[in-house]
């Protein structure tokens, strides 16, 4: 999975903290292999979780927790674009 957030420049900081905190709440999870934040190198305003899950189940779990729930409501007012969301699987 992949989510990609860009923050409006009044909203910057403050996406980023929801982010970081995002991060240290999901990594303790049952089911998540891996939760990590990156930053555009070019647009410091674009950030992108790269997340994996054991299974769909532990996927549907986390988006169903608060944290996951408030940064949806709060993603009009915190973006330009909303949160775009992209799911794959590893193939190598």
């Amino acid at each position: 999975m992949c989510a990609r957030f860009q923050a409006k420049k009044d909203t910057l900081l403050e996406l980023h903290v929801r982010l970081l905190d995002m991060v240290a709440k999901t990594r303790q999870e049952a089911g998540n292999l891996f939760y990590n934040l990156h930053v555009d190198i070019n647009d410091p305003t674009i950030f992108y979780f790269f997340e994996g899950w054991v299974n769909q189940a532990a996927l549907d779990s986390h988006n169903a927790t608060s944290y996951v729930q408030e940064i949806i409501a709060d993603a009009k007012r915190l973006t330009t674009d909303g949160i775009r969301g992209e799911v794959m699987r590893q193939i190598a």
